[in-house]
């Protein structure tokens, strides 16, 4: 599907990281932008330097509120031709260790809410004749990351998710798109370094824009996935194939067993 500027387009986790860089991009390419994050301030400076972006408070756990702002953009900006989920949060440690509640608030924000998101955009684009939709996903989703065990499984989540959607609303003219980025240079990933400094060591991460390239070429060409980033698409082909040998060596190249 090609895009037309002046189409409106969501994009959440719009406040900061990948999510405010996608939501830059689309203005200035002449698409109406409505950004949501929970994170009021943050969006404040988004529309300052973007005046063209409307800001959507939200939460995106809560599927009430959701579907209030899915229906308010329509409203304010127009029907909705793409969805750009990129809202997330994250927290490393050994599994076992950590709290099951916080592994499971983990779930609720990253599985949770790109399932309240979904739900509340396929009737609206089907309606339409169709839509995009862009769901972040990750490598460590793909290839099990010791310290890494919560985030991988809701990210797990999220890549099946997209494919059944795919599956189930094709003939509706949705098109999905899964994009699973290694490492990306965040004020998330920033956080992750001071708490978790032994995950990812002195390694840089990819920037928002490289993972948006990947993206808008992915768009462009019709493609389910998109894997950002030299090497990535090698290490989720190995999973597939070799997925044991490709286990021990990220266990010995990252906690030394």
């Amino acid at each position: 599907m090609a895009s037309v500027p002046g189409e409106v387009a969501i994009v959440t986790g719009a406040a900061g990281g990948i999510g405010r860089a996608a939501a830059l991009r689309l203005a200035r390419a002449g698409w109406a932008v409505a950004a949501v994050d929970v994170d009021a301030a943050g969006l404040d400076a988004l529309s300052q330097e973007a005046p063209a972006v409307r800001p959507f408070v939200c939460d995106v756990t809560d599927p009430a509120a959701v579907a209030a702002v899915v229906r308010a953009v329509a409203r304010e900006l127009g029907p909705l031709r793409r969805l750009v989920h990129c809202a997330a949060v994250a927290s490393m440690g050994r599994l076992l260790d950590e709290d099951p509640a916080d592994t499971l608030r983990l779930m609720d924000v990253v599985y949770g809410g790109t399932l309240h998101m979904v739900r509340a955009v396929v009737p609206a684009m089907a309606a339409q004749g169709g839509g995009q939709i862009v769901l972040f996903g990750s490598i460590g989703g793909w290839v099990p990351v010791p310290l890494g065990g919560g985030y991988g499984a809701a990210k797990a989540a999220v890549h099946f998710l997209a494919e059944i959607v795919a599956a189930e609303h094709r003939a509706e003219g949705i098109r999905v798109l899964c994009v699973c980025p290694p490492a990306v240079e965040t004020p998330m990933l920033s956080r992750i370094r001071r708490e978790t400094p032994e995950l990812l060591g002195p390694r840089r991460g990819l920037s928002p824009e490289k993972v948006l390239d990947s993206m808008d070429r992915a768009l462009a060409r019709g493609r389910a996935w998109s894997f950002p980033g030299r090497g990535t698409r090698a290490l989720w082909t190995a999973r597939r194939l070799a997925p044991r040998a490709l286990s021990g060596l990220i266990g010995r190249v990252l906690v030394g067993k």
